[in-house]
């Protein structure tokens, strides 16, 4: 899932959430909610800007909480009426049990072969962990714990010797630019202004 900084716009988040399976190895890109019917449908809730990566043919990983991905291969599909959802069948998966196992696991790919950005005004939210939270005149005054992305308004968690933790949403109003090649973003106020987390 990327995000995109607009003016004045929230960042667009193109999926829901995104999760880092194994933060040096895996990204999700789905994640198995519940089984469907009697044959073995699995319901996934996407976490990706493509879905067609569920399409008939398409070989996935699974990723249970502990363990190596398990190679999967997609048999059969349909759209949820939700957007951010499909319904699969995989080969080998015939019935409501055997599906049952794989609820709450993630769909994963290897972190190198996630999708290239289309502009550098996107990005992804594990990019921006540990920037440099820049003042609006250049000092630094924090670093990015991570990046909340699946709130109503995105925000970053940031910690800072000044205030503490604070949350700062991902928009415009806040945040004037990120610079991936300096690995720093830059406020357009102080962060003693920004929602302190108790």
């Amino acid at each position: 899932m990327a995000n995109n900084l607009r003016k004045p716009d929230i960042i667009c988040i193109k999926s829901a959430k995104t999760v880092a399976a194994d933060k040096e190895n895996w990204i999700a890109i789905g994640q198995i909610r519940k089984t469907v019917g009697l044959q073995g449908w699995l319901r996934i809730s996407l976490m990706t800007d493509f879905p067609d990566r569920f399409e008939p043919g398409e070989e996935l990983l699974f990723k249970k909480q502990t363990g190596i991905p398990e190679s999967v291969i997609v048999s059969e599909w349909r759209p949820h009426f939700a957007e951010n959802a499909v319904d699969i069948l995989v080969e080998g998966i015939e019935s409501c049990e055997a599906a049952a196992e794989y609820v709450n696991s993630l769909v994963v790919i290897p972190k190198d072969e996630r999708e290239e950005l289309d502009s550098d005004d996107e990005f992804y939210p594990d990019e921006l962990e540990g920037m440099k939270v820049l003042s609006p005149k250049g000092v630094c005054c924090g670093r990015v714990i991570r990046m909340e992305a699946d709130a109503p308004c995105p925000y970053l968690l940031v910690s800072s010797e000044e205030a503490g933790e604070v949350m700062i949403p991902f928009r415009h109003d806040f945040i004037s630019s990120v610079d991936k090649a300096n690995k720093s973003l830059k406020l357009t106020e102080d962060i003693s202004f920004h929602i302190p987390v108790e």
